[in-house]
């Protein structure tokens, strides 16, 4: 903030009514509630410009903050202050802003009601020396693994460290991925798992245009894959119409020609059969055990018969997290790290056994399963907590063991 040290800052009541005013330095001395600024500063790649503060600022001097931003000077308008600021700091005018939610800060340095603001720059930037002495972009991953190793304004990670951190994405046990404006990033979490991310940069070019609901379209990049971010969220309801689109959208999918998809990129009949076996052999060895001996005839013909079938391609992790919804439209399909040649009938298994009954009915109704799909479509679903019991056994965890036994006894 560049307002010389006793010029005059509007003081608020705990209502966020202007009750007075007092110089800069009785505000900080006194720790009086007053009004500040902040905006988030990123470029078209959706990197968010980081900086240091200098030694010599009166609130936690030489330390980080991703906002440009400071103290309402008395009787000036928040909105004029925010353009201000970020002209001072930073060198960044004529740009437009973006209002983020207002919020109110308060810890033993300082106490404040915030204006925030998140905008676009692709020019230079260019910092006032007394404020500002590093500044770099980082995308918003590598700015969140800074979050818990540099020392950054608390008050700017109070209010818009839980932003940030939505810009990025945590998917788990194969991949991690991150925000970069339109772009989503993955990279593999372990080395095993990159030849099937970059299998999506081949296989899912050539299967979108085939597919009536959009996919992403990943392309290579130096850690892994990037996508255009597809808009929506993880799919919670729908009815009839929702049904009828995702028996489109598997029936496609289903259609297309196997031989021509393992060129592309999907796992072929004998790596997946090979995979697979060695899953189920574990479940055989490990889990069959700890079932009750009047249960074991039941578990192994169920293991049989998951086994057996491999004729389509499918995306073999069908269900409503990777189902995209918006305003009750189905805006895409994601996260085909999985794309095998299977049993379809591992695609029909969450919107024939757990997807709400309209989806269901109009799912069927354009799908027309047959009957044998819809009995192996089942014993998917029984396999369902197998899963669960076999990662409980890998990382020790008894609850998840004893939960999943349970749920197992009771499908079987």
């Amino acid at each position: 903030m560049n307002l010389p040290v006793d010029e005059m800052v509007a003081i608020l009541s705990d209502a966020g009514e202007i009750i007075g005013a007092a110089p800069r330095s009785a505000m900080r001395r006194d720790n009086l509630r007053h009004s500040a600024t902040g905006v988030l500063v990123r470029n078209p790649a959706g990197d968010i410009y980081v900086h240091r503060r200098t030694p010599v600022k009166d609130v936690y001097p030489s330390y980080y903050d991703f906002t440009a931003g400071g103290v309402v000077a008395a009787g000036e308008d928040p909105f004029h202050a925010v353009v201000r600021e970020l002209d001072e700091e930073l060198g960044i005018a004529g740009v437009e802003l973006t209002r983020l939610p207002e919020g109110d800060y308060a810890d033993e340095n300082t106490t404040y009601h915030a204006y925030l603001y998140t905008c676009v720059w692709d020019g230079p930037v260019r910092h006032q020396p007394e404020e500002v002495e590093w500044g770099a972009w980082m995308s918003p991953a590598e700015l969140v693994a800074k979050l818990d190793e540099w020392p950054f304004m608390p008050d700017t990670v109070g209010l818009l460290g839980p932003y940030v951190r939505s810009l990025t994405i945590n998917e788990g046990w194969d991949s991690h991925a991150w925000i970069d404006g339109p772009w989503i990033h993955r990279a593999a979490r372990r080395p095993e798992v990159r030849p099937r991310l970059l299998a999506e940069a081949t296989l899912l070019p050539w299967l979108a245009p085939q597919l009536p609901l959009p996919v992403p379209v990943p392309e290579p990049t130096a850690d892994g894959v990037r996508h255009l971010m597809l808009l929506g969220e993880p799919f919670t309801d729908g009815d009839e119409a929702t049904g009828r689109a995702l028996g489109t959208f598997l029936k496609a999918l289903h259609a297309v020609d196997p031989s021509e998809a393992v060129a592309q990129g999907a796992l072929d009949v004998e790596t997946a059969t090979a995979a697979k076996t060695l899953e189920l052999n574990d479940f055989r060895t490990r889990i069959v055990p700890l079932l009750p001996p009047d249960k074991h005839p039941a578990a192994y013909e169920l293991l049989d018969r998951v086994a057996r079938v491999r004729t389509a391609l499918i995306h073999c992790d069908f269900g409503p997290e990777h189902i995209l919804v918006d305003n009750g439209r189905i805006t895409g399909v994601i996260d085909w790290t999985d794309a095998v040649i299977g049993d379809p009938a591992l695609d029909l298994c969450w919107i024939l056994n757990g997807a709400p009954r309209a989806v269901a009915a109009g799912f069927v109704e354009v799908y027309a399963p047959t009957p044998e799909l819809i009995d192996r479509a089942q014993d998917w679903a029984r396999l369902s907590p197998w899963y669960g019991v076999h990662r409980g056994l890998r990382l020790d965890l008894p609850d998840d063991v004893e939960n999943g036994l349970r749920a197992i006894l009771n499908q079987l």
